[in-house]
């Protein structure tokens, strides 16, 4: 019996030493692993979530996101926006820096990003500022004085922060206030009033019945305009007729249709000619704003244009 249980205590000992050795060989290999740059696997993310690494305010470190690198801190105009992951992960990270639930900016000012990269600020501050613009006072203390010049058409964009979160046409003006937006600027430079900014114009086209479910009724341009005080004649897309009423200082508002400037419709105004084309002002983009367009390339787009003056 006491034979035995020395063997026993010998097998014991061998097993101890092997168990020994075994983990000695494991942490061996996890060491090689992490030098070679290995990691152990992620719990699984349910499909379809954002994942983004927070970023440190005032360091130089970058995190990979949907392939390429992303500066931290709070400079978010510097963060790429080539793929819809990159247009919401810079979402995520605002949220996540303001503590702001990611949650509550809905699908369209998210697709807004994604579609016309210009919008950043606006949809980045969408959650802070939804709501603020819609006191029946507010049109009064919008200040467009930087803008403003009595010779120049002004350039409005229907998303500037300054009104893009007044609500219209069941949305808000950055989505649905291509309309109002345009004939601010078209009333702004023709009665020499700088007080007709988009928020103004909203406001008058919901008092007078010419805002609709998602967005505004031509007839703002005819009726309402009229109203204004801007005499409107409707004409065809014809190229000699546009040219000769810019030659004498009148207006083109144009309805686009799909196209170059929307994938429904919106409202452009043709202000002027050069040798490279028509100037314009598109209140969806200063890069369109900026470019010129021949008229091969905007006469298929248009589904009605409208001449204004005064007389």
């Amino acid at each position: 019996m006491a034979f035995n249980g020395k063997i026993k205590i010998i097998i014991a000992g061998v097993a101890l030493l092997l168990l020994v050795a075994a983990a000695g060989v494991l942490l061996y290999i996890r060491g090689n692993k992490a030098d070679a740059g290995e990691t152990e696997p992620l719990e699984s993310i349910p499909s379809g979530a954002a994942v983004l690494t927070p970023l440190e305010t005032g360091t130089s470190d970058v995190t990979e996101q949907s392939g390429q690198e992303i500066p931290s801190g709070e400079d978010y105009s510097s963060y790429p926006l080539s793929t819809p992951s990159d247009c919401q992960a810079v979402i995520d990270q605002y949220a996540a820096d303001h503590g702001i639930d990611p949650f509550s900016y809905p699908v369209e000012i998210v697709n807004l990003l994604m579609s016309n990269h210009e919008t950043l600020d606006f949809v980045l501050h969408y959650p802070e500022s939804i709501g603020t613009q819609d006191s029946p006072d507010y049109p009064g203390t919008v200040d467009v004085s930087s803008d403003y010049s009595s010779l120049r058409m002004p350039e409005y964009y229907q998303y500037d922060i300054r009104w893009g979160y007044k609500s219209y046409g069941g949305n808000v003006l950055g989505i649905t206030g291509g309309g109002p937006t345009a004939l601010s600027m078209a009333a702004s430079y023709l009665l020499n009033n700088s007080d007709l900014n988009p928020a103004w114009m909203a406001a008058y086209a919901e008092n007078n019945g010419f805002m609709i479910d998602g967005g505004t009724d031509w007839m703002l341009m005819t009726e309402g305009a009229i109203g204004l005080g801007i005499d409107v004649t409707p004409i065809t897309a014809d190229q000699d007729r546009i040219d000769r009423n810019l030659d004498v200082g009148n207006i083109v508002m144009c309805l686009m249709g799909p196209g170059d400037f929307t994938n429904t419709v919106q409202f452009v105004i043709i202000v002027g000619k050069t040798d490279s084309g028509y100037e314009i002002r598109d209140p969806g983009s200063p890069a369109r704003t900026a470019a010129t367009w021949t008229f091969d390339t905007l006469a298929p787009q248009m589904n009605g244009c409208w001449i204004m003056r005064i007389l």
